[in-house]
């Protein structure tokens, strides 16, 4: 595999396609999102992010292009975890669209004198939702830097968290260690609110000037971070059990071909699988205050292909996840609130779910609901 350098190219015909590309999307039924702006956060950016990160203390920034040329560079192939987030759910997309929860984005690609590849990169959210960062990532090749070949290729990257992290009701932060293209980096994240701010600063053989630097973006920018400038050497040992990424809440059911074929959000509630499945193929349940809520799924056949599936419970209530319908309907019997949800699988096949829980137990009914808004397919139920 190749070892990247950062490399920049001009593309205009990209520009070109690009255009065509966004006249040919109707925007105008499209509602833009109203972003409004933290007062904090619009002080310390002042209101413009890539001014703001302009302020950072490195020189020879990588070309932005202008005058109808775009810049493409293969940084994602170098930073494979650069701007790439989860909530509590899933990884963010990259993009800034009225369909997700990203209003803007922001970065400079440096190639310093002194420190080489690096990047400072910013993001501003719709709404204040905490992120987290993935101990690894991967991405793939870019033919455009190396040939129809390189989309085979796989940039792996690992993050390993330091004792330098917090998280308090105004910020969250920490600096990690990340290793990619047999490089190794300080990377310091920070989140306050709708603000998530990501930098990295190259190991160059001393640590502690390697730490520094870091402090000096700190200072250039006006994080003012305590955790940062409070930082030691010996505060940056990769620590045994770490605390700060992301966790999949997801649990894969379903076995095929040595993957899973279905998968139910439900790590972060408080069902419990019982192995032996007394109802269904999977068995989950716990016990609230009020009484026993449960749930559990079973594989149905159906004469329905997908479109006449849909069709068929239109009337219903449904979630819509990840291509998914899901439907469901629930009704109260004995104090208790029976329901049914089903969605459909392939191969004229769906997945039921059947649950339970104390009629008047709300944060049951929260919990079964959480798990039924979030079902995804491996296949996202694209074949009839």
């Amino acid at each position: 595999m190749r070892k990247y350098t950062l490399i920049y190219i001009y593309r205009t015909s990209v520009v070109l396609f690009l255009l065509i590309a966004l006249a040919s999307c109707d925007q105008s039924t499209q509602i833009k999102r109203k972003f409004v702006w933290d007062e904090d956060v619009k002080e310390l950016t002042g209101g413009n992010l890539y001014d703001w990160l302009k302020k950072a203390p490195f020189d020879n920034e990588v070309d932005r292009g202008g005058d109808g040329s775009l810049v493409i560079t293969n940084s994602r192939q170098i930073f494979p975890f650069k701007g790439r987030y989860y909530n509590a759910i899933e990884e963010v997309g990259r993009y800034e669209s009225i369909d997700t929860v990203i209003f803007r984005k922001s970065e400079i690609l440096f190639r310093d004198s002194l420190w080489g590849d690096l990047f400072l990169h910013a993001t501003l959210l719709y709404d204040d939702q905490e992120f987290f960062l993935s101990d690894g990532y991967f991405e793939t090749g870019n033919p455009i830097f190396g040939g129809v070949e390189a989309v085979g290729d796989m940039h792996h990257s690992s993050l390993s968290e330091t004792s330098v992290l917090a998280k308090n009701p105004n910020y969250k932060t920490g600096i990690y260690w990340a290793s990619t293209n047999y490089q190794n980096y300080l990377l310091g994240f920070y989140q306050r609110g709708q603000l998530v701010f990501e930098t990295v600063v190259p190991l160059k053989g001393d640590t502690l000037a390697t730490l520094d630097k870091l402090k000096e973006v700190n200072q250039s920018l006006g994080l003012n971070i305590p955790e940062w400038k409070n930082a030691e050497v010996s505060d940056l040992r990769k620590v045994n059990q770490p605390k700060s990424f992301w966790q999949d809440p997801f649990l894969g059911m379903y076995p095929k071909n040595n993957s899973n074929d279905v998968f139910l959000k439900i790590k972060d509630t408080p069902f419990v699988q019982d192995g032996r499945a007394c109802k269904g193929d999977y068995y989950f349940s716990y016990l609230s205050e009020g009484g026993d809520v449960y749930l559990y799924t079973t594989m149905q056949p159906t004469t329905l292909n997908k479109e006449d599936f849909i069709e068929g419970n239109k009337k219903k209530a449904k979630y819509q996840y990840s291509h998914n319908d899901i439907f469901y309907e629930e009704h109260p019997e004995s104090g208790y609130m029976s329901g049914l949800a089903k969605t459909y699988y392939m191969g004229n096949q769906y997945l039921e779910i059947r649950f339970g829980y104390p009629e008047k137990d709300k944060v049951a009914k929260q919990h079964v609901h959480d798990v039924l808004k979030y079902i995804k397919m491996l296949n996202y139920g694209g074949a009839n």
